[in-house]
């Protein structure tokens, strides 16, 4: 092999190995977790639940057995925990929403499971509910909870439908955490 053709091998591989590296895509931890019909009497009883940890979000899908637009009596509510700290008990924040057409949500900070709730975050975060696919999509900025290298969720669904009655469903079981998800 001449010099010529040579030194365009070279600058080809070095072109390849610069565009892997810089257009790799980024890491994502996920788990997906199915959730058994339990909270019978609830139309809004959490299915299957789907969350994802990169380098800019913490992503999550969770799926209801049939959400609906309006409630006739009491509304249903969903509350996101996020624990990024090992050495504390209980999540650090909170992404809490109705599940009904036209309720807000919140990002909070929490001390534990019976902390107080601290300010609503101003920080990049979204939830959309999808009532005609029975879910609820939504994502945090990492950076809205101090951009850990890893983290866990714990979901909690609570159903007011019947006020004398209230129903109340957690993915796994109270307080229960999903694995912990690293960021990449």
């Amino acid at each position: 092999m001449t010099a010529r053709p040579r030194a365009v091998l070279v600058a080809a591989v070095a072109a390849l190995v610069t565009a892997t590296l810089y257009a790799a895509p980024a890491y994502a931890d996920d788990v997906t977790l199915t959730d058994p019909a339990d909270a019978t009497g609830s139309l809004s009883d959490i299915r299957k639940v789907t969350v994802r940890h990169n380098v800019a979000r913490l992503t999550f899908k969770i799926r209801f057995t049939d959400l609906r637009p309006a409630s006739d009596a009491g509304p249903s509510s969903a509350q996101i925990y996020v624990d990024t700290d090992s050495s504390r008990n209980g999540p650090e924040f909170v992404l809490g929403t109705g599940l009904q057409s036209g309720t807000d949500y919140q990002l909070a900070r929490v001390r534990g499971w019976d902390g107080g709730v601290g300010h609503p975050s101003s920080c990049p975060h979204r939830l959309r509910l999808d009532f005609a696919a029975n879910q609820l999509r939504g994502w945090i900025a990492r950076r809205c909870v101090q951009t850990p290298e890893r983290l866990r969720v714990a979901i909690e669904m609570n159903d007011n439908y019947d006020g004398s009655h209230p129903i109340t469903d957690w993915l796994k079981g109270p307080h229960k955490w999903t694995r912990w998800l690293a960021a990449g």
